[in-house]
């Protein structure tokens, strides 16, 4: 099916970028998208329409075809930087917390059986902090250690922590280890229900998105989640379809899922709520979930079936595609994202530089039905000038 009007809502994860920053992240892509189809962008300005929700228009003009796409962008940064705002000693305890939460409540061994993987993305962080907890331990209350009087601890224990916190900002700082307790923290939040302003946020994701669904008239809807940003995106196609099933029933609606962290939240015992929202999105409501995964990015759950993760039973089994970034980017991009993990895991939303099936840019400005582009195991079928044949078009 050839599209020309599109309706794409982008869910971020934990990351503290604003509409702002995550429309100059979105439009490189889209330069990549042009350098390879030879196509043209015209993009608008983000537009604020609510909390940490925005939205821009991108104007596509191929060699003979044309695409319209609203942009809407769903984040949570100004909550994020709540939580990176905090001091030192409140960030590194609640992120210790969260990880002695998932080893309590048997999370861990969940993440174990299903995805080894990720548990070194989950251990590492919590490994440091341990350590770093241990040298301010030993030094603090090294005098009754050493048999001398526990006056010296007057000088002890403030060196103790003088070099916990050097150790939190180096090697701390150079290896993520602060973003990652506020990233297990906000999860933490999240499982327990106990941020307001997470909670509010969800509700002003659903009411927003109803909207956009009421007034688009667009001819497809695609929902992508990164990363931790699948568990927003769920959450809303679930109130959604709760509250006006019509909505999504009117047009295709799919949920791209590049490198999902959902199961991270979804693993936790207390995190019902989440898995009847999973539930009801596989099992009920008619949106085409498509999960794409790579064996080079530790940060998600390579290789795993969501519905299958959670004993679902769902109306139409998921799309699980699996990727590899070297056929996607360039040589160069490919080898300095594996000297970063993150930048490994950020490069789900970077435009494509070689022609293949798993295309950013594609999903959001091409001419082609997203369900109809995620079952190919292909470039989709432009010629070389990026021309879109006949028979699509028609």
């Amino acid at each position: 099916m050839a599209v020309k009007k599109r309706l794409v809502i982008n869910f971020t994860g934990y990351e503290g970028l604003h509409p702002d920053a995550v429309r100059g992240r979105y439009l490189n892509a889209s330069a990549d998208f042009n350098t390879l189809w030879h196509t043209k962008t015209k993009a608008g300005p983000m537009q604020p329409e609510g909390p940490n929700i925005a939205s821009m228009q991108l104007d596509t003009t191929g060699a003979n075809w044309t695409v319209e796409t609203e942009f809407c962008q769903y984040g949570t940064a100004d909550i994020f930087d709540a939580y990176s705002a905090r001091n030192v000693v409140t960030r590194f305890a609640t992120g210790l917390m969260a990880f002695l939460d998932i080893l309590i409540t048997g999370t861990f061994w969940r993440y174990l059986r299903t995805s080894w993987r990720f548990c070194i993305f989950f251990m590492w962080p919590f490994a440091l902090t341990c350590f770093i907890s241990l040298v301010a331990l030993l030094i603090g209350l090294g005098p009754l250690f050493g048999g001398f009087s526990a006056y010296h601890m007057f000088w002890t224990i403030p060196l103790a922590l003088a070099i916990a916190r050097l150790l939190i900002r180096w090697p701390g700082e150079k290896v993520f280890l602060s973003y990652l307790l506020d990233d297990w923290a906000a999860a933490s939040d999240r499982i327990y229900r106990r941020s307001p302003a997470l909670l509010e946020r969800r509700k002003a994701f659903a009411d927003h998105l109803t909207e956009k669904l009421r007034e688009s008239g667009a001819d497809e809807v695609v929902i992508i989640g990164h990363s931790l940003g699948t568990v927003p995106a769920v959450e809303a196609i679930a109130d959604v379809w709760r509250s006006a099933p019509q909505l999504i029933r009117q047009q295709p609606v799919s949920l791209v899922a590049t490198g999902s962290c959902l199961l991270m939240i979804a693993f936790h015992p207390r995190a019902t709520d989440l898995r009847e929202d999973v539930r009801v999105v596989l099992q009920d409501t008619p949106v085409l979930w498509a999960e794409y995964q790579t064996i080079a990015d530790i940060v998600h759950f390579y290789r795993l079936n969501p519905a299958a993760a959670l004993g679902i039973i769902p109306r139409t089994e998921p799309l699980i595609r699996r990727i590899r970034f070297k056929h996607i980017h360039s040589a160069k991009r490919y080898a300095r994202a594996k000297k970063n993990f993150f930048k490994m895991h950020l490069l789900f939303l970077k435009g494509a530089q070689i022609r293949n099936a798993y295309d950013m840019g594609m999903f959001v400005q091409g001419p082609f039905a997203f369900q109809d582009l995620a079952v190919r195991d292909s470039a989709p079928p432009l010629d070389d000038a990026g021309r879109l044949v006949e028979a699509v078009r028609a």
